[in-house]
């Protein structure tokens, strides 16, 4: 089978490079890590990296040490400063803490400082989930042991724990806990030795709401895992526009790791400087209807569902994702396992409203003359450009916002309850923070929240109601994720697309594998001898040749 894929796209390179004009001879080359990565962290080794969404929370997972880490593994999260855990009851968890860690300013990390963070979360704790009014307290057994204490049960307790960053007591007394805005996860304020995880924050900052165009790591020499990080610096960029990530990717060579519109594959596999790594994710493109704008023609329930019968997801997976997807009738991505037996029996509304011509022509005369104003960042108009052609047909028109900066898109979507906002559509990035738990997808069905943009549904809040008592995975899980789920769907209270894959451009001289949640392990990632950070003389021209893609897989 990877021989097979081999030859596949060694084949497809060299029709593509003849389309292209390229002078033989041509060849396409597999990557030579084995021989050529460094193993060892090296003096002066530096990468660049975009994170276009959510960037507070993957440079938080970089920088902060949590009880519990997330992961792709089938529980969402492994033990980090946790070691091992064990449940006395339904309201008690029994926590084993890392022995002989320091936090990057140098003082012992222990069952007190455990005590503390929690003690200063719950004054101003997060919003986004029920963290804030299950959690009763958090109490020290001995030096490396804290027992968590819950009003009622939770289910979503250890995907929280991944997210509840723990700091030293100088940081904790200087800046609190909470960066005061409950309704997005927590993450450091400032630069400087305040974390336990494996680089630590020198420059700049992401909370949110707020950020700086660039951040720089620095690998912590406390971190617990010897011998990582491999790469010793890192330049985070949050505000780039895709054309210039695109660009400093493939053209310039200067950035070692970006995602790319899924319309780049081609131009990446010929890249000079990088090489096309894909992943399946657990990621969402979320797509909200407004339904808080006053007089909103999509307060109509029809009017919704006559959209989702519009996308025909199947053309927007073949010639707009380029298959880099799945087909997904409702926001949440269809690789969560949940979600997947959830969906079992739902087509997508596009499927349905193709089985008659009447059908088609019921769906223009509903949706003849709508117009509607959406908000997007740039990184998702190769999207938006499959959409419109598809909804011109029935009659639909769009006018657009668009922003390269994910703080537009918080701005308009968590102010829009308290101020309802002009936009009819708003599309975001939804990185699957939850650990492989449909949460992600789920709070924006809260209409309590800042994250919702839901008007009122008492169904659905008793639903997330008992969502959040059941425990992970088990069969009262998948009952109620099922009920949400054909909730949301018949409601049509989002624009349902594919679930995408990672789709990324990586530097050649980077070895780099993704993982399907949000988390970005550069800890684990290493250059080559050839890395520009580190190489002493001009790149190779033989290096510049196509490197065979690469593509993982997620069980």
């Amino acid at each position: 089978m990877k021989c097979a894929r081999l030859l596949y796209w060694g084949l497809l390179i060299a029709l593509i490079a003849h389309a292209e004009g390229w002078k033989e001879p041509f060849h396409a080359r597999q990557d030579d890590f084995n021989t050529t990565l460094l193993n060892e962290r090296v003096k002066g080794s530096h990468i660049s990296v975009f994170f276009p969404t959510m960037p507070y929370l993957y440079v938080s997972k970089l920088i902060n040490g949590t009880l519990v880490r997330s992961s792709d593994n089938e529980n969402g999260w492994e033990y980090m400063m946790a070691t091992s855990h064990r449940k006395i009851d339904d309201l008690t968890y029994e926590l084993t803490l890392r022995r002989g860690v320091l936090f990057q300013n140098g003082t012992p990390f222990n069952a007190d400082s455990v005590v503390e963070n929690f003690h200063y979360f719950m004054q101003d704790p997060v919003v986004y989930s029920d963290i804030h009014k299950r959690l009763q307290s958090v109490e020290k057994v001995d030096a490396y042991t804290i027992r968590i204490h819950l009003n009622k049960p939770y289910g979503l307790l250890f995907s929280d724990l991944t997210s509840i960053n723990l700091y030293p007591s100088e940081y904790l007394k200087r800046y609190g806990w909470s960066t005061k805005e409950g309704s997005t996860c927590n993450s450091m304020q400032a630069p400087g030795p305040w974390g336990l995880g494996p680089y630590r924050l020198e420059k700049g900052y992401a909370t949110g709401r707020y950020q700086t165009p660039t951040l720089e790591l620095v690998a912590n020499e406390n971190y617990y895992e010897k011998g990582l990080p491999y790469i010793e610096k890192i330049t985070v960029y949050t505000e780039l526009t895709s054309q210039e990530a695109v660009r400093m990717a493939l053209e310039e060579g200067t950035l070692d790791i970006t995602p790319i519109p899924f319309n780049k594959k081609v131009e990446t596999v010929l890249s000079k400087y990088a090489r096309l790594v894909t992943k399946p994710s657990l990621h969402n493109i979320s797509i909200y209807f407004n339904l808080l704008k006053p007089k909103s023609r999509l307060q109509d329930q029809k009017i919704r569902i006559a959209l989702n019968k519009a996308i025909n997801q199947e053309n927007l997976l073949n010639f707009v994702y380029k298959n880099e997807g799945v087909l997904a009738p409702s926001e949440a991505s269809p690789n969560y396992r949940s979600i997947k037996r959830a969906i079992t029996d739902l087509p997508t509304w596009g499927q349905r409203a193709r089985n008659t011509a009447d059908e088609e022509k019921a769906l223009k005369q509903t949706l003849e003359g709508l117009h509607l104003n959406v908000i997007t960042m740039d990184r998702f108009m190769f999207l938006w450009h499959g959409i419109e052609h598809q909804l011109k047909r029935y009659g639909v028109s769009l006018e657009y916002t668009i922003t390269p900066n994910e703080k537009v898109i918080y701005e308009q979507l968590l102010t829009n309850r308290e101020s309802p906002k002009t936009w009819d559509i708003l599309t975001w990035g939804n990185d699957d923070w939850s650990s492989n738990n449909p949460w992600t997808a789920f709070f924006a069905y809260r209409v309590a929240d800042k994250w919702s943009a839901m008007d009122k549904d008492d169904v659905m809040q008793t639903y997330i109601e008992q969502f959040f008592d059941a425990e992970f995975q088990s069969e009262s899980f998948y009952e109620i994720v099922s009920k949400i789920v054909h909730r949301a769907y018949e409601k049509a209270y989002m624009l349902a697309v594919p679930a995408p894959n990672i789709v990324l451009a990586v530097n050649k001289e980077v070895s780099y594998e993704p993982s399907s949640v949000l988390l970005m392990p550069l800890w684990k990632a290493k250059i080559t001898k050839y890395h520009r950070s580190i190489a002493t003389s001009t790149y190779p021209k033989e290096r510049e040749a196509p490197l065979i893609p690469l593509r993982f897989s997620y069980d």
